[in-house]
């Protein structure tokens, strides 16, 4: 859903008094969607829309969207990933996204797996959440 994707990018974009969020910092902005560009340096984030099912009541139509973010680092320990792990918590877990045409509901966390890649010797964060949105009458 192309109104999601504006949503997740919108709020890792977002400032508070000119201040971007520690997430935007440490990655220097990089988020990306389905895959970085060849040339990307770490760490950066990509974002995949999962799935994007339809519910409903009987006057409401909702959408339950599953996002997963992968958090990429290249130090040698894990403390930079598992930093963008702590800022993605803070900016997602919970928060209201403005999704054009619907009222949030929720966005919440449902897991995370951290690996070592062995072949690229890259840290990864993989971390699913559950968005659920109201369609707007």
């Amino acid at each position: 859903m192309k109104v999601v994707s504006e949503a997740i990018f919108n709020k890792f974009n977002e400032q508070d008094q000119g201040s971007r969020h520690p997430l935007y910092n440490l990655v220097s902005g990089k988020l990306y969607k389905e895959r970085a560009p060849q040339d990307a340096t770490l760490p950066y984030v990509v974002y995949h829309i999962i799935s994007v099912v339809p519910d409903w009541t009987f006057n409401t139509d909702f959408e339950k969207i599953r996002i997963q973010f992968d958090l990429f680092s290249k130090t040698n320990d894990s403390t930079q990933v598992e930093n963008m792990y702590t800022y993605l918590q803070e900016l997602y877990d919970w928060r209201s996204l403005v999704v054009a045409g619907y009222d949030h509901v929720w966005m919440r966390r449902e897991l995370a797996r951290l690996v070592r890649d062995p072949e690229d010797d890259v840290w990864q964060y993989t971390v699913d959440y559950e968005v659920f949105i109201e369609e707007q009458n």
